[in-house]
């Protein structure tokens, strides 16, 4: 017997969609499924969101390591200085949510691009506020919370996408070593630039100019749609457990699931 190059599956008695679609298939005797590797533009496509996961996460803490010039530059009590992140985490939080609706959905690629150049624009625009608009500041905090979303959500179900069960843990255990590692290169980029400079504004300009180095990268490297390594599935949870029907050519798309269908069916 010779060598088969694919694995013959078959399909669950129920099959189901979860997220964006509720499909019918039909029957088919087997679906082939490659065992091609990732292939090495896959890697530099990860290497890509990496970099950018690292930029969003040093912009974050630039407010951190220039906290005390920030404070006695707009004149600010301790409770309003705690207030900007405090901002910063509450519009993230909400925006979240929405932005995995969205990128179910919509084109995940030009998401994340609107994302990198909204937050690198308001942290830029940021740097030139004056002491008497603080309040525009803090609007800016939660802008840039917003911007942040939109990229930490949708990146990493790209990766998830560009390997195997496999390496796909390796490469999405990579991606968030770089939250720690941008945290810390933001507080040290952001306290460097204000003891250099002499003014806590420069730090503000830095992490927009990398932004926008990462806007290129993502526009020349990221395709506009990835196709999932795994074959045989159409989707992940969050968990990482298989929850959906074997990909064919032959499945129709019937249906849309809610917002709110998707936060249920997480919650289950």
């Amino acid at each position: 017997a010779h060598e088969k190059r694919g694995l013959q599956s078959q399909p669950p008695p129920e099959e189901q969609n979860y997220g964006a679609t509720a499909a019918h298939v039909r029957q088919r005797p087997f679906v082939s499924v490659s065992r091609n590797g990732p292939a090495q533009r896959d890697y530099l496509i990860a290497a890509v969101l990496c970099y950018a996961n690292l930029i969003n996460f040093m912009d974050w803490f630039i407010v951190p390591g220039t906290l005390i010039d920030i404070q006695k530059y707009f004149e600010l009590s301790d409770g309003g200085t705690g207030l900007l992140q405090t901002v910063f985490i509450l519009c993230y939080m909400l925006a979240a949510p929405i932005f995995g609706y969205l990128g179910d959905r919509y084109n995940r690629k030009i998401i994340l691009g609107a994302g990198i150049f909204f937050w690198s624009v308001v942290t830029l625009g940021s740097s030139f506020i004056s002491e008497s608009h603080y309040w525009i500041f803090f609007l800016s905090r939660g802008l840039v919370g917003i911007g942040t979303a939109s990229y930490s959500t949708i990146a990493p179900t790209i990766i998830a996408d560009l390997f195997e069960e496999g390496r796909r843990t390796t490469m999405l255990s990579i991606f968030y070593i770089f939250i720690p590692v941008g945290s810390g290169l933001g507080y040290v980029l952001a306290a460097g630039m204000a003891d250099v400079t002499g003014d806590w504004h420069w730090a503000f300009r830095i992490t927009p100019c990398m932004g926008g180095l990462a806007l290129v990268l993502l526009i020349l490297l990221v395709p506009h749609r990835t196709q999932r390594r795994t074959a045989a599935h159409r989707a992940l949870s969050i968990s990482g457990t298989i929850r959906v029907a074997a990909e064919r050519p032959d499945v129709h798309r019937t249906a849309k699931t809610t917002w709110c269908q998707d936060v249920i069916s997480l919650a289950k």
